[in-house]
């Protein structure tokens, strides 16, 4: 059983000013204005939900997490890990003055059970966490992480891996579904917010909880209320008026637009982002390499950056971002080549065009319409129609189960959750992961063996071999089209100050880091 631990005394002595419960002030209350509403507050499906990342990141703590605005990763619940010689066993030493919000005491067994909850339930950021398989408890302060293979990214991985409080969840279990159900709208967590109200698809508040571990300081939000507006123009309408202090944005038109409102300031933020037109390799005619080399010839990338971006992207030059490792840097970037695109189709007895290939594309994201518009009207060049198909990304991925039947084209994009080509190459690329997020139906006994045996070698030369070669073959078989890497766009009222997105939280808000100066 843990015990009820009390640290008021000492963050008094370290130097914190506390928020002690007290009716928050709406000087102090930060409004956020979010695009979508989070399915469940469980935060096992952050690692596959930006949506559930953002309360997530704020409710909960992980052993290891990114510094804000950078891709360093540092301990938070960790002090000190080590590995066995062979890479199967790591061994964690957890703080000892971490509590809950119920008020008991982060240990070793909630880290232990967290484990143990996501290696049963097999979702969200178990993807990540393929080779762990089990994790005990030795002491109070102490975890090993038992493997069965060596995972080379096993440290920024648990960025995305959230504690539990194990006692409060069990509590909570229904017909062994491990607190999913409750976790819905509930949260069991150590965060520096607590989760106090819930309206589904509407907003969700937030509290500062007075006894976090790290501390409090003058201007930081006592209350954040996370409001739900799904149109952007109705987001940035709320802003100018002051109905919220925050806002995401995905257009660069908007972007572009309200840095002249008065009060407001447009920030953008570099991001590992990559926009990618999956080519469903088991349909013909994207079954034939050159048909699918002679469509990646046709798209207007520097049109996509400087228009529909309006120079807030990079076009991208291969299979993930550069900034992570083992990217080959001799890699050019996506180009444009209607000549060579017209010998590769008549050299593939489509010369003539003819064709009519569906594409699916998220309908309510601007970007992707936009750059579905761009490719449709360069198909036409070539005699092929694009038959466009809007829909929302849980539909899009029903769409996919069967590559038999999925649209010949669909847009994807890859949000990493630490920075690693697995992350990419893996999900997107491997044959087991087809009828899942690998859209093309890819299949590549070669490249499978390479991305399988780049997943536990530790030896970063032999993993950068691995890599180089993967990287080679997919601009040799063009399973996807790479089309740009992109970057945060977001809004505020000028009396806010401290948002750093991280690249591995890009679309999430922390708001720990945030500070309210002046708010009427």
């Amino acid at each position: 059983m843990k015990t009820v631990a009390h640290v008021l005394i000492a963050l008094i002595v370290m130097g914190y000013t506390q928020i002690v419960g007290a009716q928050p002030s709406q000087s102090q209350t930060l409004v956020i204005g979010l695009g979508g509403a989070p399915p469940t507050f469980d935060p096992l499906l952050a690692g596959s939900n930006s949506e559930v990342n953002t309360p997530s990141i704020n409710i909960y703590n992980t052993l290891y997490q990114v510094i804000p605005g950078t891709a360093d990763v540092v301990p938070e619940l960790a002090t000190d890990y080590s590995v066995s010689d062979d890479g199967l066993v790591y061994t964690f030493q957890l703080r000892d003055d971490v509590l809950f919000h119920d008020g008991t005491k982060l240990g070793a067994e909630d880290v232990a059970y967290t484990f143990e909850r996501m290696l049963a339930l097999k979702t969200g950021t178990y993807r990540n966490f393929g080779n762990v398989a089990r994790a005990e408890a030795v002491d109070e302060n102490t975890v090993n992480v038992h493997l069965s293979a060596p995972f080379p990214g096993m440290i920024p991985a648990l960025t995305r891996l959230y504690i539990l409080n194990a006692d409060l969840v069990r509590a909570n279990e229904r017909d062994g579904d491990w607190g999913q159900t409750w976790l819905q709208s509930n949260a069991a967590g150590s965060g520096p917010y607590q989760l106090t109200a819930f309206q589904p698809e509407q907003q969700y508040t937030l509290e500062a909880f007075a006894d976090y571990w790290q501390g409090w300081e003058e201007g930081q939000a006592e209350r954040a209320i996370f409001r739900v507006i799904r149109e952007e123009t109705t987001r940035r309408l709320a802003l100018e008026r002051g109905e919220v202090d925050w806002i995401r944005l995905g257009s660069a038109d908007v972007f572009s637009e309200i840095q002249n409102s008065p009060g407001i300031v447009a920030e953008t933020q570099s991001t590992f982002n990559q926009l990618y037109f999956a080519f469903n390799t088991r349909r013909a005619p994207l079954d034939d390499v050159r048909v699918r080399r002679a469509l990646s010839l046709i798209y207007d990338y520097a049109g996509h950056v400087d228009v529909i971006r309006q120079g807030l992207a990079d076009v991208a030059r291969g299979p993930f971002a550069p900034g992570i490792p083992y990217f080959d840097e001799n890699i050019a970037p996506s180009h444009t080549d209607f000549e060579e695109a017209r010998r590769l189709m008549a050299e593939a007895g489509l010369s003539d065009g003819g064709l009519t290939l569906e594409m699916a594309y998220q309908g309510t994201a601007p970007e992707e319409t936009a750059a579905m518009q761009i490719f449709q009207s360069a198909a036409s060049q070539l005699g092929i129609t694009i038959r466009p198909i809007a829909v929302e990304w849980s539909a899009k991925i029903e769409l996919y189960t069967n590559p038999e039947t999925a649209p010949h084209l669909g847009t994807i994009w890859m949000y990493p959750s630490y920075p690693d080509p697995d992350v990419f190459l893996y999900p997107l690329g491997h044959s087991s992961q087809v009828g899942q997020l690998n859209f093309a139906g890819y299949a590549n006994e070669r490249f499978d063996f390479l991305i399988q045996e780049g997943r536990s070698e530790l030896d970063p030369v032999r993993r950068n071999e691995l890599y180089t070669e993967a990287q080679a073959i997919w601009l040799d078989d063009v399973p996807y089209m790479n089309v740009v890497v992109g970057r945060t766009l977001s809004a505020q009222r000028d009396y806010v100050s401290g948002f750093l997105a991280s690249p591995l939280h890009s679309v999430t808000v922390h708001i720990y880091p945030v500070r309210l100066d002046g708010k009427p």
